[in-house]
């Protein structure tokens, strides 16, 4: 069986470029005269992970699309690079962490995540750190997984499973970079909860 298209808005995705937290797609819907060929972004900046597609433009000019997309691409790789060299703190690895026990509940708790369950230019130490903040997998003895996180180093919410985490942080391996994060992470999850109204 022939694996399914990828399809957004009508066009076939022909290339796609999967670089930090962007994904860059070029399509092609020849039905449409006026641009049969368009580019644009894909990201999963939300809670859920679900894909998002924004910043798209479309062509006649199937050369003109295809500079877009590289150019785009070359612009993602050189953001990445230089978040990058911002970064260059160690691995946390299995000696840092009390190992992940599915026994006992991660919520509250600043935990790993693996270094493999990252995209290859993202596997560094401030892409680990999170803030376990619910999910039914943060539960000790859960059948669920969904673990919702928020990055101390760049404050963006995410869901991971619980296997994708390494284990809860050691609190003589928290950088102090981390703990001044933590804090801020953890007033504003306070402020955000003050403020949501009475139900």
């Amino acid at each position: 069986m022939e694996p399914s298209e990828r399809m957004v808005d009508g066009y076939e995705i022909k290339h796609a470029i999967y670089i930090g937290n962007k994904e860059i797609l070029f399509g092609m819907d020849e039905t449409k005269i006026e641009h049969p060929y368009m580019v644009c972004d894909c990201t999963w900046d939300n809670p859920f992970g679900i894909d998002k597609y924004d910043n798209a433009v479309g062509s006649a000019d199937y050369f003109e699309m295809m500079t877009e997309f590289l150019v785009r691409a070359q612009s993602q790789m050189e953001a990445v690079k230089a978040e990058r060299v911002e970064t260059t703190i160690p691995l946390f690895t299995k000696e840092h962490c009390t190992p992940n026990d599915y026994s006992q509940s991660i919520e509250s708790k600043v935990v790993v995540i693996r270094p493999e369950r990252l995209m290859p230019e993202y596997r560094s130490a401030v892409k680990q750190l999170v803030l376990a903040t619910g999910g039914f997998g943060t539960r000790g003895n859960s059948r669920g997984r969904a673990v919702c996180t928020v990055n101390l180093y760049t404050g963006k919410e995410a869901r991971w499973n619980r296997e994708d985490i390494l284990g809860v942080l050691k609190p003589e391996y928290m950088p102090d970079w981390a703990t001044e994060k933590l804090k801020q992470v953890r007033d504003k999850q306070q402020n955000k909860t003050r403020h949501e109204p009475e139900r």
